[in-house]
């Protein structure tokens, strides 16, 4: 009977174990080979920055990322798997917090996010406990403000944000760092490639100038990269962030026709709006907005 006891004893702490192990290791938060994204490329950043490789950051957790995560990790004590999981994340000192919190989760760990979100001015409603629509899309809000993957889940990395004291902000309109010049070139000429790579050169300018009338406008974010990852309903305003070609590499067009952009070239004029007829109706568009011109495959609205 003893012997029974013990053997049961030994299966529930060892499936207690197991429980244990399963949330912390948080696997839907997990960034791998595959994953794509903001904080891939801050992870790249991170690991360029600090010696780790020499490869430039393209948000593509790819096998190049995959193998300078191994060499972080073999430097600062941690298990060489080549996945960017909680333990690795703290010790590149993006994450704190061991939870993930997600639609349907319930308890004092939402209420002690939904108060931080309050607090950080992002409505969630009342803080009861429940994370519903509401909390997600102040979620979704906090994510594209501070330069995060947009999905909705507050896992390790956004609730490190949220509950920081030095929230990254975005940068003004009208202002900009050298820092940030290089991050605008970088996201404009990957949307300009990705909608206009066929395009004539006057038209991958005219998306770059839509862009920069986004960013200039009250009714959008007000960065570069703010205005190309916007969600609207659960759906990304440019189809390319959907689709991942916004990670592509941009040829040499394209980064001068950014260059364009951001020095004031404005072909399109106030326009806020484009798309091809030929791939969409663009209902909503040409119901609400004025058309303006054509410019290739490519109608403009303001």
């Amino acid at each position: 009977m003893k012997r029974v006891l013990k053997k049961i004893s030994v299966c529930a702490i060892m499936a207690g174990c197991i429980s244990m192990l399963s949330i912390g290791v948080n696997a839907d938060t997990l960034l791998k080979i595959g994953s794509r994204g903001n904080d891939v490329y801050t992870i790249q950043s991170k690991l360029k920055n600090w010696g780790y490789t020499s490869s430039s950051p393209d948000g593509i957790y790819g096998s190049n990322t995959r193998s300078a995560v191994m060499y972080f990790q073999s430097k600062n004590g941690l298990v060489e798997d080549g996945v960017s999981g909680y333990w690795t994340l703290t010790k590149l000192g993006m994450a704190n917090v061991n939870s993930t919190l997600k639609s349907g989760s319930r308890g004092a760990l939402v209420i002690k996010l939904q108060t931080a979100l309050i607090n950080k001015g992002y409505s969630v409603g009342k803080a009861d406990g429940i994370f519903g629509s509401k909390t997600r899309n102040a979620i979704l809000s906090f994510q594209k403000a501070n330069g995060l993957t947009q999905d909705g889940i507050a896992g390790p990395i956004t609730q490190t944000k949220v509950y920081s004291s030095n929230v990254t902000t975005t940068a003004s309109r009208g202002t900009s760092s050298t820092q940030q010049m290089s991050l605008d070139l970088y996201w404009l000429s990957r949307i300009i490639h990705a909608e206009a790579e066929a395009e004539p050169y006057k038209g991958k300018v005219a998306v770059g100038n839509v862009i920069m009338n986004r960013v200039n406008s009250t009714q959008f974010p007000n960065t570069i990269k703010g205005v190309i990852f916007e969600y609207y309903k659960g759906i990304p305003q440019f189809s390319p962030v959907e689709e991942g070609t916004i990670y592509n590499t941009p040829n040499a067009d394209s980064i001068t026709a950014a260059k364009e952009a951001l020095n004031g070239t404005r072909p399109v004029g106030n326009c806020t709006y484009f798309f091809n007829p030929d791939k969409a109706p663009g209902k909503w568009i040409v119901q609400n907005k004025t058309y303006v011109t054509r410019i290739g495959n490519h109608v403009f609205y303001k």
